[in-house]
């Protein structure tokens, strides 16, 4: 082990990726990914949400159709809220 890097942990995570890889190629269309991809480039802590929690839902079952583009819009602002909005007053 050199540098405190584990071979096994290693392989965890490269299964872990894959399984991630054959769900949203399973469940969700080409704009969800392409969304959920381009998400991760501002805000990854969200798009790790929302990737944990299409898995979770996909591996118990409860994910029955193919997610698109308006459905992951839906999932997003479920997630995150709604978005405050900033007023100046001069």
């Amino acid at each position: 082990m050199e540098m405190g890097i584990d071979p096994k942990e290693i392989e965890r995570q490269r299964q872990v990726e894959a399984l991630k890889k054959e769900i949203f190629q399973k469940y969700l269309t080409k704009e969800a990914r392409e969304r959920l991809s381009t998400l991760r480039y501002g805000h990854p802590d969200l798009a790790d949400s929302v990737e944990n929690m299409l898995v979770q839902a996909a591996l118990s079952g409860q994910l029955k159709t193919v997610v698109d583009d308006s459905k992951l819009k839906e999932l997003l602002k479920a997630i995150s809220g709604e978005k405050r909005e900033t007023r100046i007053n001069w």
